[in-house]
């Protein structure tokens, strides 16, 4: 196995850091030498490099040549940009250092399998005052692509160090910068990838961060991946009767479910609130009718068995339990994993991306096919995370609790991390640590997708300060909280943990909301809907008199 590299210098120099657990200072102007190379240069310790710094004022930073995150990130204040490459580890990150700034520290997770830093995410957080920090991972990829991992460094990196390391020497630099000001309070937000990073960080280490707002998290990696692997085979060959072989397929299956389940909560709003009772309800017979006559509207019997499987939890046929089915609402994300499904295609999801983690982070090699999988695989992915250790499969999460403070979200029409699986985490957390109020809340968001949005015939409230959302609606890339005057504690996730952890005011539900465009340029909104999320497992109740549409009609119960 190669060597990997641990950054100990760097650890050695947190320990020189000041302490992050003061009160944070008022804002106020950097008082530091300036934002330039040769500064930076001498404080980085040996084995890194300056790679950029740059000082704008033009409220707008890109990154050329960043294929993983591309956007830039808009409606910046003035600050300071810099990128650091650690070249003995063979990673990077970056740097926003507003002029600005409240002593806090916001630092930023990645999506999927995504190499770069992610600057768009990154924005935000000096909206809110802060310093923002994120990795490239270690390596440079698009969408879809996992042809990087070809060295156990860079497998590594990916699954936890080049993160770890970054915040190490990113918070010593950052207080240098600020003339040793202390960070007074450390936070984290990621979904998906960027969840699963928050909590290995936090497993890893329980004094990393003051507060972490953690959406989908993909956290178990050596389960998950096969499991993608495995709903490529329920539809498989591709000509099968059995294949779902038309995305309308899906929109059909998710609209009958809408139509069947919306009302199991009490209330016709065309969200499904109660999955778990959908699930005992739904009548999937429904959509059956004759293929030959409609073929994108109707589903054959033998495609309606693989969609029941793909509810199904995945169990192995030798009876060991490996990942929660999908969820009833989420039938409009599941596509996500096997269309475009041409055979003939290089870009056929089911037979590349599919078991591209099998071919590289596993060493399979290039030429393993889809058709080669079976339940081995799922032994072989478990072994093999212990030496890279990307699973953040810790639940006692030990002295974080006496530290720090998580809010855990997911959408309930989450296909792409499946809902299950995130609730699967907070139970064995519970489980392993008993009652964990105090320091760690989970709230399921009705309708929502994975990270953000919801389908255009549910327009579900969903929009609450969690990662990236701020970019999905206008001012998109300049945005940030919630928009249309939404930037408090009630209705932004974000600022809610700052107050939990700072003012020690727990959160117990936070208002979520959905707008309407106004206009074909989708430039201008209006506000369309707004609801308390609550804590799980409470559930909001309408009061039966206000509207449906306003948060005050709705109380936790």
């Amino acid at each position: 196995m190669a060597r990997l590299i641990v950054p100990t210098l760097w650890v050695m120099l947190s320990f020189l850091a000041y302490q992050v657990y003061s009160a944070p200072h008022a804002k106020q102007p950097r008082q530091s030498a300036g934002c330039t190379v040769d500064y930076f240069n001498g404080i980085v310790p040996a084995g890194a490099t300056v790679e950029r710094v740059q000082y704008t004022t033009s409220g707008s930073f890109s990154e050329s040549g960043n294929i993983g995150y591309p956007s830039a990130a808009s409606g910046l204040p003035p600050l300071c940009v810099a990128i650091i490459n650690n070249e003995t580890a063979g990673y990077r990150f970056g740097m926003f250092l507003p002029d600005v700034w409240n002593s806090r520290l916001l630092v930023v997770g990645n999506y999927a399998f995504l190499g770069g830093i992610n600057w768009l995410d990154m924005g935000p957080g000096t909206k809110y005052g802060m310093a923002s920090l994120a990795t490239d991972t270690g390596h440079s990829s698009g969408q879809g692509d996992l042809s990087w991992p070809t060295t156990e460094q860079k497998r590594v990196n990916w699954a936890y160090q080049a993160l770890e390391g970054s915040i190490i020497l990113g918070k010593t630099l950052i207080q240098a910068y600020y003339d040793h000001q202390p960070i007074a309070y450390s936070y984290f937000s990621g979904c998906s990838t960027g969840g699963r990073q928050g909590l290995k960080q936090i497993q890893r280490d329980p004094d990393i961060f003051d507060g972490a707002l953690i959406g989908a998290p993909a956290w178990d990696t050596k389960n998950f991946m096969p499991y993608i692997s495995k709903l490529a085979t329920l539809n498989l060959p591709e000509t099968a009767d059995s294949s779902i072989d038309d995305a309308s397929l899906f929109t059909r299956l998710h609209t009958e479910v809408v139509r069947q389940c919306d009302s199991l909560d009490g209330v016709e709003d065309k969200i499904v609130s109660s999955p778990s009772a959908c699930r005992e309800a739904f009548n999937i017979t429904k959509i059956r009718c004759d293929v030959t006559v409609d073929k994108t509207g109707c589903w054959s019997q033998p495609q309606i068995e693989t969609a029941q499987n793909m509810y199904s939890d995945y169990i192995t046929d030798d009876a060991k339990f490996v990942y929660e089915g999908l969820e009833y609402s989420s039938e409009a994300e599941w596509g996500t994993y096997l269309f475009p499904a041409d055979p003939a295609s290089s870009s056929n999801v089911r037979r590349n991306f599919d078991v591209q983690y099998e071919r590289t982070f596993m060493d399979y090699g290039s030429n393993w096919q889809i058709t080669s999988y079976n339940d081995t695989v799922v032994d072989d992915a478990r072994i093999r995370d212990q030496e890279v250790q990307a699973s953040a499969d810790q639940y006692d999460l030990g002295t974080f609790r006496n530290t720090g403070k998580i809010i855990l979200y997911a959408g309930l029409a989450d296909a792409t991390v499946p809902v299950k699986h995130t609730s699967l985490y907070y139970d064995r957390t519970v489980e392993a640590m008993g009652n964990v109020d105090d320091f760690f809340r989970y709230f399921q968001i009705p309708g929502m997708q994975h990270c953000w949005g919801t389908p255009n015939n549910v327009k579900a409230p969903w929009m609450m300060g969690g990662a990236g959302q701020a970019a999905q609606r206008p001012p998109y890339n300049s945005g940030f909280s919630v928009p249309l005057g939404n930037n408090d504690t009630r209705h932004d996730a974000l600022l809610a943990l700052m107050d939990w952890v700072e003012n020690g005011n727990a959160v117990s539900q936070i208002i979520a909301s959905e707008f309407n465009f106004t206009d074909t340029t989708f430039q201008n909104i209006v506000t369309y809907r707004q609801r308390p999320i609550c804590m799980y497992p409470q559930t909001a109740t309408w009061d039966g008199e206000g509207h449906q549409d306003d948060a005050s009609s709705w109380h936790c119960t």
